[in-house]
């Protein structure tokens, strides 16, 4: 797979990825640039390597800078391969989406050539590596076409997490709110990034227990 941004999240996952035997390459945004000091087992790659001989393809950039990429011709060289974005435009100091709407949406707009996967925008990056919370797993919510994330849940599997499909790209509204609510909390209780959300059916309570009874 590919990954395009060499930050915090691109460079975090690409080691994550490596560790779990997934072949990636890993690229920043800019033609002429590939990215320096990849991790140990990731392939440094030029954008055009990842746009054309990658998939799927993960944009770990900020917001901004991803929408202006997929509104050019990076937008429409993907062949229907699978784009996953991984992009949070709550973290922007300025309003850069319309109200009603989400990042991943206009993200899934511009990039006509792709299918528009929202995915692990929910995973702090300097955490991706602890999938585990109070002894069960790490919901990872996938919003997108159906036919599209299949590949998507294999990937979050492999990097254990539990994946959940939460419905179409519209479900990324949520999910683009819960990743900043997710940040208030962790800086209200110091917690530094380590966090995580679990999504499971409730136990049944005991017979009895909280019955409300008539009469």
């Amino acid at each position: 797979m590919g990954i395009i941004g060499a930050g915090r999240m691109g460079t975090a996952l690409a080691r994550v990825l490596a560790a779990a035997g997934v072949p990636t390459a890993l690229c920043t945004a800019r033609c002429d640039r590939p990215a320096a000091d990849p991790p140990p087992d990731c392939t440094p790659a030029t954008l055009d390597d990842v746009l054309w001989h990658t998939d799927p393809v993960l944009l770990a950039l900020p917001f901004p800078v991803a929408v202006g990429l997929v509104s050019g011709p990076a937008g429409r060289c993907g062949d229907g391969r699978i784009l996953i974005d991984a992009t949070n435009p709550g973290f922007c100091r300025d309003r850069v989406v319309p109200p009603g709407l989400s990042g991943g949406e206009l993200i899934a707009s511009a990039a006509t050539g792709w299918r528009t996967v929202k995915a692990f925008n929910t995973v702090p990056a300097e955490h991706l590596a602890a999938t585990r919370i109070g002894g069960g797993t790490v919901t990872l919510p996938v919003a997108g076409p159906a036919d599209a994330k299949p590949p998507v849940f294999d990937l979050a599997g492999r990097l254990g997490f539990e994946p959940v499909d939460v419905g179409g790209i519209e479900s990324s509204r949520e999910m683009e709110a819960l990743a900043v609510l997710m940040a208030r909390v962790s800086a209200a209780y110091d917690l530094h990034g380590r966090i995580g959300i679990r999504i499971a059916e409730l136990d049944r309570s005991p017979v009895g227990r909280g019955a409300d009874v008539a009469g």
